[in-house]
């Protein structure tokens, strides 16, 4: 009987300190601040806060220390994340839009771009231009590559790269032609260095500069119509052009080699350029030779040399220039490389 009571009391005992535990934890809760931890809240932000974050968001928010103005803006739009909440507002500092636009913009191509490129991308590139790009380019081509800063004079293109419908901010006009504004000025002071030496009457005269991607989208539909086969080794598709880049120059005669390259095979199967070459007169030949060996003081390269076919995947043009810069021109030429074959840290 004793052993009764004893239990009972036991039992009583238990009963009564796990209702003080229930109450006491039910009293703690309701006095819990979720935001306790976060020194950011205030009387105006708080209640928003607690209403559209649970409390992962609220401990991601807290644990990254990320301010509300780094997300109450965008916090009412539709599928708003607050994890993505710092890209947001890049996106908006970067380049306006409507915040409903952002958010659903940077949440469904969020994958192609980080904190660091995101920024980079929207100085040189629309939302529109780069919705298209997502959305077409690399559906066809899922292995292509968008160039984030396009405005660099060391930008390489090829079948793996593209800068899509980029337009160069500060182009110029030059004999009729469009240029970077750097890559214009240094292609004057060539020219006036080659007629102070070859004759006051003679011209480098420009046949090219700048392209817009569908000018260049045209143009390449016609060269391939003409040589399917050979197209891509003189003239590249829109978008991985670097006559897009606004520091690309063609001489006179360009035109007309690339057709005599595409008309005659023998170029493709022994690199005969001499067949073209005795096509042009002893004004030009001096030209191209002046250009292979002066282009480089001026910060030019020939940009698809001879024997560097390869390298560069195009055949040997005398008539298409790149502007590098003086320094860089100079290391390509006593290096013998082309641009492929550098590396960025030996460029300036």
């Amino acid at each position: 009987m004793k052993e009764k009571k004893v239990l009972m009391v036991r039992v009583v005992l238990i009963l009564v300190c796990l209702a003080i535990f229930v109450t006491c934890f039910w009293a703690m809760n309701q006095t819990y601040d979720p935001l306790a931890r976060y020194p950011y809240a205030t009387e105006e932000n708080r209640e928003t806060i607690l209403q559209h974050l649970d409390s992962e968001d609220i401990e991601y928010i807290i644990s990254n220390q990320i301010r509300p103005e780094e997300f109450l803006e965008f916090i009412d739009e539709p599928g708003f994340d607050v994890r993505y909440c710092r890209l947001y507002t890049i996106a908006k500092q970067t380049q306006d839009e409507s915040n409903a636009y952002i958010v659903n913009f940077v949440n469904r191509y969020r994958s192609h771009f980080s904190m660091s490129t995101l920024e980079t991308l929207l100085q040189h590139y629309s939302y529109l231009d780069l919705t298209t790009f997502y959305e077409n380019e690399l559906a066809s081509h899922e292995n292509l590559a968008l160039i984030s800063d396009p405005s660099s004079p060391l930008i390489v293109l090829n079948d793996s790269t593209s800068v899509y419908k980029y337009v160069p901010d500060d182009l110029t006009s030059i004999q009729g032609v469009s240029l970077k504004e750097e890559a214009a000025q240094a292609f004057q002071n060539m020219e006036e260095a080659y007629r102070s030496m070859i004759g006051q009457d003679q011209s480098l005269s420009l046949e090219k500069g700048y392209i817009p991607y569908d000018q260049i989208f045209t143009e390449y539909t016609s060269w391939n119509a003409l040589n399917t086969q050979y197209c891509d080794e003189v003239f590249l598709p829109a978008g991985q052009n670097e006559f897009q880049l606004g520091y690309t120059v063609a001489l006179t005669g360009y035109n007309d080699w690339v057709r005599q390259c595409l008309e005659k095979e023998t170029i493709y199967r022994q690199n005969q350029y001499d067949e073209i070459l005795e096509t042009y007169d002893e004004t030009m030949i001096q030209k191209i030779t002046w250009l292979e060996d002066n282009a480089y003081r001026y910060g030019f390269v020939i940009r698809y040399p001879q024997g560097k076919e390869e390298q560069t995947g195009q055949l040997y043009n005398p008539f298409v220039l790149r502007y590098v810069g003086q320094e860089n021109a100079k290391t390509m030429r006593e290096s013998d490389r082309v641009m492929e074959e550098m590396k960025l840290e030996e460029l300036e």
